[in-house]
């Protein structure tokens, strides 16, 4: 393992077990066995670190979503899928990174946004083929969609409006799914997942 990996494996480590506020150059390099100049090497600046931690927190959690969008289940099955691993992610991003962002660094905010973009493009192409396959409406165009998903998650789900609130990010997350998913149902949709939440 190079350095930089084992930076980042370490960084991970204090990220998910003690938070984003925990990750100190002094600690990373404790805990990796690497000199402070190795790890300056690797990472000019604690901010370049704290945006590399999370952005390889973020990608190899994500990895398992990102399978999720590649199996060779219906549209609807991998939304579904989909909400499902939401569900149990979003829980640990809130506790140990979005209630912290804002006081230990703001910047990260637009590295975590950039990558939950990606995954809403994802999003917009399953929504296509669950229109196709009759489980969404089809008056319903995906990139209106999208756009007015990713500008809703973009103004409210930050780390201030969730402080400010005192919103639980999991609530959040149920009222986006009851307004931007269970809409676009159709009755087969609908049917569809009653039928799956009774097996």
């Amino acid at each position: 393992m190079s350095a930089r990996e084992q930076i980042l494996a370490v960084g991970r480590e204090i990220l998910l077990s003690e938070g984003l506020r925990a990750i100190t150059t002094n600690e990373i390099a404790r805990r990796a066995r690497i000199s402070k100049k190795t790890l300056y090497s690797e990472f000019s600046a604690k901010d370049e670190l704290l945006e590399a931690i999370v952005a390889s927190f973020l990608e190899t959690n994500l990895a398992r979503w990102d399978e999720v969008f590649e199996r060779p289940d219906s549209a609807i099955d991998r939304i579904l899928a989909s909400l499902e691993f939401i569900s149990r992610f979003m829980p640990q991003i809130q506790s140990q990174m979005i209630n912290q962002v804002e006081t230990v660094a703001p910047r990260l905010w637009a590295t975590i946004d950039a990558i939950r973009l990606v995954r809403l493009r994802k999003l917009k192409l399953l929504l296509v083929e669950a229109q196709n396959e009759g489980f969404l409406r089809a008056d319903i165009d995906p990139d209106h969609w999208i756009l007015l998903l990713s500008g809703t998650i973009q103004a409210v789900v930050t780390p201030k409006t969730l402080l400010e609130k005192g919103i639980s990010l999991m609530d959040l997350i149920e009222s986006l799914k009851t307004i931007y998913y269970d809409g676009l149902l159709t009755e087969k949709g609908r049917a569809y997942i009653a039928a799956k939440e009774t097996d």
